[in-house]
């Protein structure tokens, strides 16, 4: 649902596009359909204007411009993104690929520079969340062994499988402060 609360978006995998409803009567009533990519599972609103829809066999997101109903732009990403989250300040985007065991950070104002990509340590990352503060990111791992564990060490590396700040870090089988 839309940050106004007004507007529920919807993937409809199978005919590969998002249904738009207006949903400020508190009844849905349709307002219209945009293609998007192949086998969109996850859709997020960056903002009032703008939603994100992840395509997993496209291997790419659709940013859909919502007063036009229209793909503005088109993100490729890694191998079968399954989510997509808005943290950090500044708000950058976290789209999570379960076959690239890995989540991209995409900046949402520039949508061509190349993405900064997060290790995962754990199989197929999956569902994302984010923090009440805004400045935190949890991943849902589907196979994670037991790496779900926080652990520091010495060094001052964090090892950590299902969670990352969007901070200033470096990213190598944990998290350290740049």
């Amino acid at each position: 649902i839309s940050p106004d609360k007004t507007t529920l978006a919807v993937c409809n995998t199978a005919a590969a596009q998002l249904e738009l409803f207006n949903v400020s009567s508190g009844n849905p009533l349709p307002t219209g359909s945009v293609a998007v990519g192949y086998d969109p599972v996850s859709v997020r609103f960056r903002n009032n204007n703008e939603a994100w829809v992840i395509n997993h066999i496209s291997d790419s997101v659709s940013v859909v411009d919502i007063p036009t109903r229209r793909v503005r732009a088109t993100i490729a990403t890694a191998d079968e993104p399954c989510d997509v989250v808005f943290a950090g300040n500044p708000i950058f985007a976290f789209v999570s690929c379960s076959q690239a065991n890995r989540v991209q950070r995409f900046n949402p104002n520039d949508l061509a520079a190349a993405p900064t990509n997060i290790e995962i340590g754990g199989e197929d990352p999956r569902g994302l969340a984010v923090s009440p503060d805004g400045l935190t990111v949890y991943a849902a791992i589907f196979e994670s062994g037991n790496a779900t564990t926080l652990q520091w060490h010495d060094d001052g590396w964090l090892l950590v499988s299902n969670r990352f700040s969007v901070g200033h870090y470096k990213i190598k089988n944990g998290f350290r402060r740049s």
